[in-house]
C-alpha cells in the first residue's frame, strides 16, 4: 500500500509540473537534479570517493538550468563547469592526490550523468510539444519498466547481467522493448506529424536506452554495497532508483528532437 501510495503521489506531482508552465517544470527539474546529486554524493561515498557534495550540486544546477536558453548557453555553462568543479574539488583533496583523482572522475561523471540529461528534459520542455514528448519519454520507460517486469517473471529463464542486476533476465528486456514500442506507438497519436510506426521505434530505443540507464545505476549501487540510492521516496527507494532510466533517455529524446529525428 505504500508503495502505491507513493506512486500515486509522483505521478500526480509530475503530471501537474508537465503541464504546468515551462519555468515550473524547469524549478521542479532542478530540485530533482539536488536531490538526486546528494544521492549520488551518498553513493560515490562509499566507494570511499567523496565528490564536492553541495558546490558539485549548484553547479550541475547550473549546467541543467542553462538549457532553458537553449544548446549554446548549454556549452557556455558547461565549459565553465567544468574548471569551477575541478577547482571544488583541489579544495578538499589538495594533500590527498589518489582522492583528488577518483573524486574529479566521479565529479566529471556526475555532470555527465545527471546534470546534463536532466538538463535536456528541461529543454525539452520548451521545445514545440515539449509536454507531450516528456510524456512520450516517460510511459514508454514506465511501461517498458513493467513489461520487463512481468514479462521476466513470467517467461525469464537467461540472466541478462547477473554481476550487475541478478534479477534481469534477457527475456524480460525483450518484453520491456515491446513495452515500450508499444507505448510508443500510442502517445504519437497526440503528437502531429509524427507516424505510428516512427513512435514505435523511437519508444524501444529510449526503453533500450533506459535498461541500460538502470543497469549503470545498479552497478553503483552494488559497488557502494547499498540496496536503494535513499529511502527518500517510501517504498521506491531514492530520487535515482525513480529517474536512472529516465536520465539517458531523456537526453536521447532531446538530442533527437533537436536534430530533427523526430517531430
Amino acid at each position: 500500500m505504500t508503495r502505491l501510495l507513493t506512486a500515486a503521489v509522483i505521478i500526480g506531482a509530475l503530471l501537474g509540473v508537465l503541464y504546468g508552465p515551462p519555468l515550473l517544470f524547469a524549478i521542479a527539474g532542478g530540485g530533482v537534479l539536488l536531490l538526486g546529486w546528494n544521492e549520488y554524493a551518498g553513493l560515490t561515498a562509499g566507494l570511499g570517493v567523496n565528490i564536492a557534495s553541495a558546490p558539485g550540486a549548484l553547479i550541475a544546477l547550473a549546467v541543467a538550468v542553462a538549457f532553458v536558453a537553449g544548446p549554446g548557453p548549454v556549452l557556455t555553462a558547461l565549459l565553465l563547469a567544468i574548471p569551477l568543479l575541478a577547482i571544488a574539488t583541489l579544495r578538499d583533496h589538495f594533500a590527498d592526490p589518489v582522492g583528488l583523482s577518483a573524486a574529479t572522475a566521479a565529479g566529471f561523471g556526475g555532470l555527465a550523468w545527471l546534470a546534463l540529461p536532466m538538463g535536456a528534459q528541461i529543454g525539452t520542455r520548451y521545445e514545440p510539444d515539449g509536454a507531450l514528448w516528456l510524456l512520450f519519454l516517460y510511459a514508454a520507460v514506465a511501461v517498458g519498466d513493467s513489461a520487463a517486469y512481468y514479462g521476466g517473471s513470467s517467461f525469464g529463464r537467461r540472466k541478462l547481467a547477473p554481476s550487475l542486476s541478478p534479477n534481469k533476465t534477457v527475456e524480460g528486456s525483450l518484453c520491456g522493448l515491446f513495452g515500450s514500442a508499444i507505448a510508443g506507438a500510442a502517445v504519437v497519436h497526440w503528437l502531429p506529424g509524427t507516424e505510428y510506426v516512427a513512435g514505435a521505434i523511437a519508444g524501444a530505443a529510449l526503453g533500450a536506452v533506459g535498461q541500460a540507464g538502470d543497469l549503470l545505476e545498479s552497478a553503483l549501487k552494488r559497488a557502494a554495497g547499498k540496496k536503494d540510492s535513499s529511502a527518500l521516496l517510501p517504498g521506491h527507494g531514492g530520487i535515482l532508483d525513480r529517474v536512472d532510466a529516465h536520465l539517458p533517455a531523456g537526453a536521447v529524446l532531446y538530442a533527437a528532437l533537436r536534430a530533427g529525428w523526430l517531430g
